[in-house]
């Protein structure tokens, strides 16, 4: 996937009308486990190819496409970010979703915080059992119990480190009186509160694009979303939620143009190259010539999104051999879009490499490597470590090899040692353009390893 230049705005340090809401707040809410919900995300910023911050949230309505506010994102800017989704804790990797196209409603208005709605197409395929439903114009959606999903801040405004459900209620009549620019045909007001044990519940900094839903017959239904609430989180005051029926019909449309754009731009496979909860990529066994095992695990990727096809990978696959070979006992190699010559990089670019052992976040094994005097990957070379390696590690190595398909990487087997879940990236530069595989903050595993 190329580098792309999209912007999410911070949400603590914007102000619209009153404030945007955040996380759902403490008081009267209880954690669950993001895996159980996985069609709330969060969109975190990234930086130098890893996550930051966490800063609003979404919810998934299909595979690829993911509804949240149109505050969170910024008309203008530049940055990159993604959605993580099937996470228990912020600590945890996650599955991460890729935005590929973003549209926000072309009425919206930041001033009286108006129309406060977006729609994110996605590059790959979510992967969830279920996904939200946008529900018609009929007050059965508003009745009764709704929930509020959202990372979002606590009432002491604190960062939590785990999602959050708090109980809502339809509240838009004191909406009306509290908000001076609610608008009660596109907004909604609710919130939870008892007046005899002085519990609360809404909305907070974080939450902003997430969800409330409402379940009718088995199915669950997305009835708003976190526009904005009282400027401080400690506050009773109901959480005003952008109606999502009203924008049934834009939301269908946005979709479908998205859906076109998406198929006329680039080539993607389905099959998944990220899985989570104890599942492992499919592999191949097989035997090499010298009689050694070798576990072989290939991922379609995306492709036609970058003018040089010979840096524009379309696969990687990862090989484990049994009986360690000359340069090591561990494969990476590129199949790019077309033939790939080791001068491609030029001297302003980079081959860049990434293995994560344990599914944690800042724990990345990293090697990057740079020909400043000919602009060439060595066939034999070694890549540089730039993320430390424990002392333990001091025989990893990692080789470069000249292959015409693409570049491939060897490693020793000392590079995997307490590997359980091992997962690559690969980041393949010219100076100009960039390809990383499968994309920003994003993995390819886990992997079957068989020393």
């Amino acid at each position: 996937m190329k580098f792309k230049l999209l912007v999410l705005v911070f949400i603590s340090s914007l102000l619209v009308a009153v404030l945007p809401a955040a996380a759902v707040v403490l008081e009267a809410s209880k954690p669950v486990k993001g895996t159980d919900f996985p069609w709330v995300v969060s969109f975190t910023s990234v930086t130098n190819g890893d996550r930051d911050a966490h800063v609003c949230t979404g919810s998934l309505i299909d595979a690829y496409t993911v509804i949240t506010a149109a505050h969170c994102i910024p008309a203008v800017g530049a940055g990159d970010w993604v959605m993580l989704q099937g996470r228990n804790s912020i600590t945890d990797r996650g599955r991460i979703l890729t935005p590929f196209k973003v549209e926000v409603h072309p009425d919206y208005d930041p001033t009286l915080t108006r129309n406060d709605i977006a729609v994110v197409y996605l590059y790959y395929p979510a992967y969830s059992p279920r996904y939200l439903t946008i529900p018609s114009a009929n007050s059965k959606y508003l009745k009764g119990d709704l929930f509020l999903y959202g990372w979002g801040d606590n009432q002491y405004e604190r960062g939590t480190t785990e999602l959050r459900r708090a109980l809502q209620r339809d509240a838009s009549a004191k909406a009306a009186v509290d908000y001076k620019y609610f608008e009660p045909k596109t907004q909604i007001g609710a919130n939870w509160f008892d007046k005899k044990s002085g519990k609360y519940a809404g909305a907070c900094a974080g939450d902003s694009g997430g969800p409330l839903v409402k379940t009718v017959s088995k199915n669950i239904y997305l009835t708003g979303v976190v526009s904005y609430g009282s400027r401080g989180c400690n506050s009773k005051a109901p959480t005003v939620y952008t109606k999502v029926s009203v924008f049934r019909d834009w939301i269908k449309s946005t979709q479908t143009a998205a859906r076109i754009s998406h198929s006329e731009e680039i080539i993607i496979s389905t099959d998944p190259f990220f899985l989570t909860n104890g599942k492992f990529l499919p592999s191949i066994n097989s035997i090499d010539s010298a009689g050694s095992a070798v576990v072989t695990t290939t991922v379609q990727l995306v492709t036609g999104d970058l003018t040089d096809t010979a840096i524009d990978i379309s696969k990687l696959s990862v090989a484990s051999y049994a009986t360690p070979q000359p340069l090591g006992s561990v494969s990476l190699t590129a199949i790019n879009v077309s033939p790939f010559s080791p001068c491609a990089i030029t001297k302003q670019g980079y081959l860049e490499v990434r293995i994560d052992i344990d599914d944690k976040i800042g724990t990345d094994r990293l090697w990057r490597f740079q020909s400043l005097d000919k602009g060439c990957l060595l066939d034999g070379g070694l890549m540089p470590q730039i993320a430390p390696l424990p002392d333990t590690f001091d025989k990893c190595t990692a080789t470069m090899v000249d292959v015409p398909s693409g570049p491939q990487v060897w490693f020793t087997k000392e590079c995997f040692t307490g590997a359980k879940t091992p997962l690559f990236r690969m980041m393949l530069s010219n100076g100009v353009q960039g390809d990383v595989e499968p994309g920003m903050d994003n993995w390819m595993g886990p992997v079957t390893l068989l020393n």
